[in-house]
């Protein structure tokens, strides 16, 4: 039982007063002892409640829940960066080569992101632009742009005057969080690899950086085949990934085992819903809640997981701010294909009319 300060110095007195017969004054060495001891007894007891959090995967946090995982050869995946390219141009060419060093610094205006270039260039005498391969100085989503985002020259080059890009940076991703570092920390114990189960493959593409989900496959095209369909971080699994994840399984397949990775394709849905929101709750409000258990519900998603209306369902009335919600016919249930996740086409939630 969690007890507060004040319950504790509470007791103190009371134990106090019942066997020297009164009670200690606030102001006496007596009083003045028991809060003082108050105080380090409630914070021995906050540590032994840490202790004890930490101590369990189900409970622990940062540094200890890596403990754990470590325990079961797992790993936090880090933050991915973003890849792509950075195109580098002027307005009129010029008769010399001009040199683009590996680590050009480019930003985007808005949100001030940044990026490098990953290897040198030349922009050859009589052109006006050359594609360097780039990525984000650091990994994260935040790093994720939109074509033709990147437009200042933070590091520029003699003779380089404007900087774009053509295609946009994908693929960056955060580092795990606790809750999806524990949620396969205790996948890893209900679910045990043998080394040539899917579990296996299963669990060596997951630790991958860049992997959200991952649909293993066994007997795909016949005896002998394995097929693994990835999906990034809220996001299509980057080639970079897909690659990795390639040599990974290469290096450790079975013999006589043919090991196919792929990117998974989202499945778009569309979710409509109609509520009645209950009494004493604004449709706004109710709106606001609906919209969040539903976009939780596509975050739950894995590749090759089933798309039930009933869930849906199900996410809006557990939010405790609806009477009643209903699914438009045009809805339904959707068996996904092995190599897709269902991911969200829009939310619509309107407000039913009596």
């Amino acid at each position: 039982m969690k007890m507060t300060y004040e319950e504790i110095r509470a007791r103190m007195a009371a134990e106090y007063e019942a066997q020297a017969g009164f009670a200690p004054d606030d102001a006496s060495d007596a009083g003045i002892r028991i809060r003082v001891l108050a105080g380090e007894i409630y914070t021995a007891l906050r540590m032994l409640e840490a202790v004890k959090d930490e101590a369990f995967p189900q409970t622990a946090s940062g540094e200890a829940l890596e403990l754990h995982a470590m325990e079961r050869g797992l790993s936090r995946k880090p933050a991915v960066r973003a890849q792509g390219t950075l195109t580098f141009s002027r307005e009129t060419a010029l008769t010399y080569d001009v040199e683009i060093p590996q680590g050009t610094v480019c930003a985007a205006s808005a949100g001030a992101a940044e990026f490098e270039t990953t290897e040198a260039a030349v922009l050859a005498a009589g052109a006006l632009s050359v594609t360097v391969p780039a990525q984000a100085v650091a990994g994260g989503k935040a790093f994720n742009a939109a074509a033709g985002a990147v437009d200042t020259l933070v590091t520029p080059p003699a003779g380089i005057e404007g900087v774009t890009n053509g295609a946009a940076f994908s693929g960056g991703a955060d580092a795990e969080s606790d809750d999806a570092l524990r949620a396969r920390l205790l996948q890893s114990w209900s679910i045990l690899p043998n080394g040539t189960n899917a579990e296996t493959y299963r669990r060596a593409a997951q630790q991958v950086p860049g992997v959200g989900s991952v649909n293993v496959v066994p007997r795909a095209s016949g005896a002998g085949t394995v097929a693994v369909y990835l999906y990034g971080d809220g996001a299509p699994a980057a080639e970079e990934t897909v690659g990795a994840v390639q040599d990974v399984l290469e290096a450790m397949r079975e013999i006589n085992v043919s090991v196919t990775v792929a990117a998974a394709e989202p499945a778009p849905r569309l979710v409509t819903a109609y509520i009645e929101p209950k009494d004493g709750v604004a449709f706004e409000e109710a709106k606001a809640s609906c919209t969040a258990a539903v976009e939780a519900y596509f975050a739950s998603m894995t590749v090759g997981s089933p798309f039930v209306i009933a869930a849906v369902s199900a996410a809006i009335m557990a939010t405790g701010a609806v009477e009643n919600c209903v699914l438009p016919d045009s809805m339904a249930d959707y068996t996904t294909p092995a190599d897709e996740i269902v991911v969200s086409g829009g939310i619509s939630i309107l407000e039913r009319q009596a």
